[in-house]
């Protein structure tokens, strides 16, 4: 098959293009011009053809969309020099782009495939994220925060009602926290999210008068000797930080499932992996890797969940395959230089 990856040439976008190069795809890549960086990423790709535009006009998503078989919307507004009217117009109209060419020049695509973001459970409303249950698929919640979180939720909105609506086969994936290994550790070696270093850095001349974050400062500054420490985080309520993370390599995996499954069609499902992050289990796990000692820091804001990943592992026979072991080794190995078969991230914006 012929098929466009919008954003093709990001973070996940990148790493999906190689995979579906592997299984024998033609690629149609659509890159948006202001990520100077990236725009050429994939110019040593045979198979490869990369087209330039912006999702907000329209002229260039029809050119990007006609006379290919399959579509990837990866492509969002994230984290980049954009307001909340560039990410609505963005990831809203920009979608809402895709799917009227869509209907009009290409109306028998195999599949659209959406990529959507875990942020849709997150309610606005509520300050901390505590789940006592695994989090399905129908838990999503009323409202969203702008600018991603609600712009995103939209553009699946827009797509499964294409989908009920005009016939659009259409699979939505919201992944969890995605982890690219390259990204993963600091000049040090050490897994930075991990470590007490940032935080001290944060708090070491904090002098608010926030009361949380007072307890937070304090428990960080008795804990910090010179020394590099892990942190093993507690949620406000006491109990150790419990989140879902998704290695590049099981998104992609994911995400191919989406296009070869017809049980995908017309299905929402939450795109999780192996690294469940149980502060209870990989801090002491940490500590034995790297000989070193952990301290406990109440912090200001909680995280205490997981996701339930029946629904995808039922529908499309998904498993994830990387833990965080997994993670630390393939971004040990990428330090050295090696090709454990991931494209890295690389310069984002500026």
């Amino acid at each position: 098959m012929k098929i466009l990856v919008t954003g093709g040439t990001g973070r996940i976008g990148s790493n999906l293009v190689r995979k579906l190069l592997e299984k024998g795809h033609d690629i149609r890549s659509f890159v948006y011009p202001g990520d100077i960086h990236r725009v050429n990423r994939l110019d040593g790709y045979e198979r490869v053809e990369t087209v330039l535009g912006d999702l907000r006009e329209y002229e260039d998503v029809k050119n990007a969309v006609e006379g290919v078989d399959a579509i990837y919307h990866i492509a969002a507004a994230f984290g980049g020099p954009f307001n909340n009217r560039d990410y609505l117009a963005i990831n809203g109209m920009g979608t809402l782009n895709l799917l009227e060419c869509i209907r009009e020049f290409n109306p028998n695509i195999h599949r659209l495939v959406y990529a959507c973001t875990e942020a849709i459970y997150w309610e606005v409303t509520e300050k901390w994220r505590i789940f006592e249950e695994p989090i399905t698929e129908e838990m999503v919640a009323k409202y969203h925060a702008m600018p991603y979180f609600l712009t995103k939720w939209i553009g699946e909105e827009l797509c499964m009602s294409y989908h009920h609506q005009y016939g659009i086969p259409t699979t939505v994936f919201r992944f969890t926290t995605v982890i690219e290994p390259s990204e993963f550790l600091n000049e040090e070696g050490m897994p930075k999210q991990f470590i007490l270093s940032p935080l001290y850095q944060r708090y070491k001349n904090y002098r608010g008068d926030r009361p949380l974050d007072i307890v937070a400062a304090h428990m960080v500054r008795a804990g910090w000797n010179g020394e590099e420490k892990f942190v093993k985080k507690l949620s406000p309520d006491g109990r150790a930080y419990k989140e879902h993370y998704t290695d590049i390599r099981d998104i992609v995996q994911g995400l191919i499932l989406g296009l070869e499954k017809d049980a995908a069609i017309g299905e929402e499902f939450t795109l999780g992996g192996k690294g469940l992050f149980d502060y209870e289990e990989i801090i002491p796990y940490l500590c034995r890797r790297y000989y070193l000692e952990a301290v406990e820091v109440q912090m200001p804001t909680a995280n205490y969940f997981e996701f339930d990943l029946s629904k995808i592992r039922r529908l499309l026979g998904f498993e994830p395959q990387h833990d965080l072991a997994s993670i630390i080794d393939a971004a040990e190995a990428m330090q050295r230089g090696e090709d454990v078969g991931i494209i890295p991230t690389g310069v984002r914006w500026n």
